[in-house]
């Protein structure tokens, strides 16, 4: 195969990657007013959840890094972590106000579900697969 830096991204790639940076914008937004509110009134639970959505977002950045090495580990590593945003979002949904129709067309599952499928396709296996 090419060498990776000179090999242009496909386009699921790209999507996937600006989806994923749209996540780190996003998630690094709420993680200032998480903090930030979790601060301002002393709860404890606002900060352990807080410090819950650094990691996310540390595991993130790392993907994001990681992601030109065309590694299948990143691949993998990357739908994984999606999958779990995914499972810890709906189970805080229906643990704390009640699971819906709608929790499944929220942000956070929808992004995380297009960077899954668009990791999952045959293009993607070719970019990771050096």
């Amino acid at each position: 195969m090419t060498d990776a830096p000179s090999a242009p991204w496909p386009l699921t790639m790209r999507a996937a990657y600006a989806a994923l940076t749209l996540q780190m914008a996003f998630g690094l937004i709420a993680l200032a007013v998480g903090v930030g509110g979790a601060v301002a009134t002393m709860h404890l639970a606002l900060g352990a959840y807080a410090a819950a959505w650094v990691a996310l977002m540390a595991l993130t950045a790392l993907i994001m890094v990681r992601f030109p090495r065309r590694e299948r580990r990143v691949r993998w590593g990357a739908v994984a972590l999606q999958a779990a945003m995914i499972t810890v979002h709906l189970a805080i949904t229906a643990i704390d106000p009640g699971l819906e129709v709608r929790s499944f067309l929220a942000m956070e599952v929808f992004v995380p579900a297009f960077v899954i499928a668009l990791l999952l396709t045959p293009a993607a296996g070719r970019w990771f697969d050096r």
